[in-house]
């Protein structure tokens, strides 16, 4: 039978949609009452219940068993020496926004407290930022706690306007005179042509460069906005995340000298995600600028030695929904990244969801393995994947050689600690696509 539908079309009646009367249909079941609560325990939001409920603190820094969480040792430091600066170091995934999220909320338990979290990926684009602009990131967080403490004065507003303009730039017009004024005007014009200077330097190499004019502008009204937060001897502690995705390291060492120098002697302690690749900087510029220096290497992903990424999706209702070698193939496939272990579950659960399952079984998780694998398979070169294999079978990693660094950076490779001793290992999910293509 023929159903014509609009003026001159003729479909089969089989394909027309047919939506059930809700009166005479019992509701049917729904699959996504299943997944969806359990996709979003794998993303909350970092705020109220959740965080506590579903964040698993580390038992002990990553680095040293016998010493205490990094998130501990960060709190206990900033408010025992206001003005300290420390940086939190570890590759992209590894759990450093976590750490500095739980180190927010343990600053929290005194009551002068003033906790400013700035996400730098959030708020510019971080390949465009100068010097400077970190400063005026932090004094627009510092303003919007002096609102809400409504305390801001006449003189902190005044600075917060100039600081926006720094910010957001401004249009003026300006009065413009010939370059070359008339030969026989000269005479008169000395007061036109001031003397150039020109600079000798010295012999003694400064430890850091001068801080630039444009900084220290920036500096003075950044202080101007905290000037009442001082006054009441609050404890202020700049948490500063998204800086550790600037791929070249001498890029976050020049909002070091220039930003985070500017904040020095003025009790404002910051504690910075650094660069993965300033760690292993031979210069030691991250130890020699900072009070302390913690490095968050790729957990323990194999689950008969720690339970910590097998905790992470349990929190989460992993449990309900796959069986405990699930959670363990999760876990060890992900090379202990916590992002690729939330990577992974998500993509397992949805691969379930598509093929009308109620719970992710072996071949669900092999999907998202493989997919995962694929994705850092992408772009590889020749040279790339002759480093790779040559870690896996001589377990050799030349961090100094440029290409070496690259997969570093891009997770490809994965750093480990153990006994105090770094080493490195090809990501569990690309070596198993690597094995397959051999």
């Amino acid at each position: 039978m023929e159903r014509k539908v609009g003026r001159d079309s003729v479909w089969p009646e089989s394909t027309i949609l047919k939506f059930p009367s809700m009166a005479s249909n019992p509701r049917s079941f729904d699959r996504r009452q299943i997944y969806r609560p359990f996709l979003e325990r794998l993303t909350p939001e970092f705020s109220g219940a959740e965080f506590g409920d579903l964040i698993v603190p580390p038992a002990h820094d990553p680095r040293d068993p016998d010493q205490p969480p990094i998130h501990v040792a960060f709190a206990s430091t900033a408010e025992l020496n206001r003005g300290v600066q420390l940086a939190l170091v570890g590759g992209i995934g590894s759990g450093k926004t976590t750490e500095l999220r739980l180190t927010a909320n343990l600053l929290k338990r005194h009551q002068d407290a003033v906790n400013i979290f700035v996400d730098v990926a959030e708020m510019t684009d971080i390949d465009g930022l100068n010097p400077g602009a970190l400063l005026i990131a932090i004094g627009i967080r510092l303003n919007q706690r002096l609102l809400l403490a409504r305390k801001q004065t006449p003189e902190t507003k005044v600075a917060f306007n100039q600081l926006q303009s720094l910010a957001h730039g401004k249009t003026e017009w300006v009065q413009q005179y010939p370059e070359v004024p008339e030969a026989e005007d000269i005479e008169n014009q000395d007061e036109d042509f001031p003397p150039i200077p020109i600079h000798t330097p010295g012999q003694l190499k400064p430890r850091f460069p001068a801080i630039t004019r444009d900084v220290g502008n920036v500096r003075d009204l950044v202080i101007a906005i905290t000037a009442p937060l001082l006054e009441a001897d609050a404890q202020i502690t700049v948490l500063i995340d998204g800086l550790d995705r600037l791929i070249r390291p001498e890029r976050f060492r020049g909002f070091v000298e220039q930003d985070l120098r500017a904040l020095r002697d003025h009790k404002i302690s910051v504690i910075v995600a650094a660069p993965l690749l300033s760690w292993f900087d031979q210069t030691k510029f991250l130890q020699d600028y900072f009070e302390e220096v913690r490095h968050i290497p790729a957990a323990v992903s194999d689950p008969e030695k720690s339970d910590f990424l097998k905790e992470v999706l349990v929190r989460r209702g992993a449990l309900g929904l796959m069986d405990e070698r699930g959670v363990a193939d999760l876990a060890r496939f992900s090379g202990g990244v916590l992002r690729d272990l939330i990577t992974l579950a998500r993509t397992s659960a949805e691969a379930a969801y598509r093929d009308d399952a109620d719970r992710i079984a072996p071949n669900h998780i092999e999907t998202a393995i493989s997919q995962m694998g694929k994705r850092y398979l992408t772009g590889l070169g020749h040279t790339h994947r002759f480093l790779l294999r040559r870690l896996i079978d001589n377990r050799q990693f030349p961090l100094d050689n440029p290409v070496a660094k690259e997969l570093l950076v891009n997770r490809q490779v994965l750093e480990y600690c153990t006994d105090g001793l770094d080493s490195f290992a090809v990501h569990p999910a690309l070596e198993h696509i690597l094995s397959g293509l051999e």
